[in-house]
């Protein structure tokens, strides 16, 4: 996910993990990832959310006073919590946008700025920074940084080499991606099928169902609750089933979400996911 992220913009992700330790949180969420921007300090979303009165300690304690503070700092790795995930996700699709080839730290914001629900929104609402203001404060610092790049002069700091090719490059990339998850997707259900074979309780159970509802036909009530009880044994074996064929292959449900995410957003592009790019 972060081959196009500038230096600045993987600090973020770094100080996003440091943030939830410091709270105690067994997880990274938006919030952790708005203190990460604004600790960040050098880049165009640090300097937004400067230039909006938005500062590190007043953050702080709105965070803690909206979601509270851990027992203690979690040890190994930290995961991101989905709505995070769909910040680091949408930067990408705010790049595209803009023409742009790299993910900055102005384009991490821009995705927060989009989740209008969770602890960081909440926490801009209370600061008085609503998110069409701060998404009108970034884009204004990026239409100024791009008036201000000189070609003669050497790139940005923070950004990578390619950032000034063409984004049709990047649009490239995606579809590549595409490819890459939907082949691993194939493969899994090669190898585990897309779900449980429960065609043996289905049969078990429906024709338990058909002997229940011929003994309450001809009135023989108990065989019919004995019958019912078989059934619903076999329909809590199934649920388990279900369960536990999800608990074991958990990758395949995140891969078919990956695969739509990624060809929705080459769509909102023209480009067709099934021909890919030109």
């Amino acid at each position: 996910m972060f081959e196009r992220f500038t230096e600045r913009a993987r600090r973020v992700v770094v100080l996003a993990q440091q943030e939830a330790r410091g709270f105690g949180h067994s997880y990274i969420g938006a919030e952790h990832i708005l203190l990460a921007l604004i600790g960040e300090r050098t880049g165009i979303a640090a300097q937004a959310l400067k230039s909006l009165g938005i500062a590190d300690d007043v953050v702080r304690q709105q965070i803690a006073q909206v979601v509270g503070l851990g027992q203690q700092a979690p040890g190994g790795h930290i995961p991101f919590t989905a709505q995070a995930k769909k910040v680091l996700e949408g930067a990408l699709r705010e790049a595209v946008q803009l023409g742009q080839s790299y993910v900055g730290t102005e384009h991490v914001l821009l995705a927060l700025t989009r989740e209008g629900e969770g602890a960081a929104a909440q926490v801009l609402t209370a600061l008085g920074a609503d998110n069409h203001g701060v998404r009108r404060q970034v884009l204004d610092l990026v239409d100024a940084a791009r008036a201000e790049d000189d070609p003669g002069q050497p790139r940005a700091a923070g950004r990578p080499a390619e950032a000034a090719q063409p984004t049709r490059k990047l649009l490239a990339e995606l579809v590549s991606r595409l490819n890459s998850v939907e082949s691993r997707l194939s493969t899994l259900e090669h190898l585990v099928g897309t779900g449980p074979d429960l065609r043996d309780l289905d049969r078990r159970s429906a024709q338990a169902r058909r002997d229940k509802e011929s003994a309450i036909e001809i009135q023989d009530f108990e065989d019919a609750a004995a019958l019912r009880d078989t059934e619903k044994q076999l329909l809590d074996e199934k649920a388990s089933c279900q369960e536990q064929w999800r608990a074991a292959h958990m990758d395949s449900p995140s891969l078919s979400d990956e695969v739509a995410r990624l060809r929705d957003l080459l769509r909102q592009h023209g480009i067709d996911p099934q021909q890919g790019a030109a």
